[in-house]
């Protein structure tokens, strides 16, 4: 890694980072503050069992309980939802550091610096992970520390054993974000192909769920290996998923330092 470089890109990007995890902090703060009224509210919970199963493995449950605070964190944050805030921080960041830099002009001039190019993608690489780890903790303590404040029994082993599935899923978003960016040429494209491939994989996923026929397609899709209700539930971190996951975007990054290692910045 290149420490110089380091510093520039966290000098570049804790601006962004912050909102982030503000966003993040106010978010929490809404769901916990909501969910006691929403244990109260008699009827509320009739309607809900009303609603097709499908609507409700679309959002990562089995079924909607309201009396679960793990049922409705999961339905309102950390399915569908966190991948898209969160996965929103990981795209913008894996899609700017090569392609984004080739679109600015800037990427000749920082390889006419005295760095190899595979150093300048694993020291970016490296502050992407920070702030994946970063931003994964934050909305862990900000569930634990909220939740605990509006007198909500917390799963404290739940939430401790989410942590690292919920990194190792965003490293393997990551992995395919920063291969899309060293292999295409404009930033945009890169973007809407890590937003694509993203799309997809959890359409995949929800189809998988939902009909048995198409079971086996699941495993096929990164989403097949994050299951934060189980692992809410369950206080357990699910080895295997972690380590297939942190594997999968590993193996993208290995690809990644391939093509950015042959790729020519003048065409």
């Amino acid at each position: 890694m290149n420490w110089n470089l380091v510093r520039k890109t966290i000098s570049d990007r804790w601006k962004g980072a912050l909102v982030y995890a503000g966003a993040l902090v106010a978010y929490v703060l809404m769901l916990t503050a909501m969910f006691p009224s929403f244990q109260k509210m008699t009827g509320f919970q009739e309607m809900m069992d009303k609603y097709p199963e499908s609507m409700a493995r679309f959002f990562g449950v089995e079924s909607i309980d309201l009396a679960s605070f793990n049922n409705f964190m999961t339905m309102e944050f950390l399915g569908l939802m966190f991948v898209i805030i969160v996965g929103a921080f990981v795209f913008s960041f894996a899609c700017g550091m090569v392609a984004g830099e080739l679109g600015d002009g800037t990427l000749e001039l920082l390889l006419a610096q005295p760095i190899e190019r595979w150093k300048m993608l694993t020291s970016k690489a490296a502050v992407l992970l920070a702030g994946i780890v970063g931003l994964v903790l934050i909305t862990v303590l900000s569930v634990l520390a909220l939740g605990s404040a509006f007198g909500i029994d917390v799963s404290y082993s739940g939430y401790l054993a989410y942590l690292p599935v919920a990194i190792a899923l965003l490293v393997s978003i990551a992995g395919y974000s920063i291969l899309f960016s060293t292999a295409l040429h404009q930033p945009r494209w890169a973007v809407m192909a890590s937003v694509g491939v993203t799309l997809g994989l959890y359409m995949m996923h929800f189809a998988a769920t939902s009909s048995q026929s198409l079971e086996k397609l699941g495993y096929f899709t990164v989403f097949h290996y994050y299951n934060p209700l189980k692992v809410l539930d369950s206080g357990t971190v699910p080895l295997w998923d972690v380590l297939f996951l942190l594997a999968f975007g590993a193996a993208c990054f290995a690809a990644s330092l391939w093509f950015f290692q042959r790729k020519d910045i003048a065409s």
